[in-house]
């Protein structure tokens, strides 16, 4: 049975304001990713503390999952890092991870690396 496995490569997580998501897989996908996984969340940073009637009020964070070949990080960061400028205090972090293997992406195949599950096993 053949089971394709994806290697060599990275996840970029992103957390952002909640809205800004979307703006951030676009700029991935501009700079050569396939597309990314939206997630909601909460959190507060250092810039994201706030107050309303006494209560604190607890930020909501749109956090994006990108993965990569470990060739295109680095082109892939910096389109999103521009694009949402990041460098600006309260825009966001932006971080990669090492990804051993993957398994289970439709466009598998347009990987730079990608081993048959069996070849893995022996």
């Amino acid at each position: 049975m053949n089971k394709p496995v994806a290697l060599n490569l990275e996840m970029i997580i992103t957390i952002v304001e909640r809205g800004i998501g979307d703006a951030v897989i676009e700029y991935s996908k501009q700079a050569g990713a396939n597309g990314g996984t939206l997630l909601h969340g909460k959190g507060s940073g250092s810039h994201d503390k706030g107050r309303f009637f006494g209560i604190e009020i607890e930020p909501e964070k749109d956090i994006v999952l990108t993965l990569v070949p470990d060739s295109l990080t680095n082109e892939v960061m910096d389109a999103i890092g521009k694009g949402i400028k990041i460098n600006q205090p309260g825009n966001g972090i932006c971080f990669s991870i090492d990804i051993d293997k993957v398994m289970g992406i439709t466009e598998i195949n347009s990987y730079r690396k990608v081993v048959d599950m069996d070849q893995l096993l022996d």
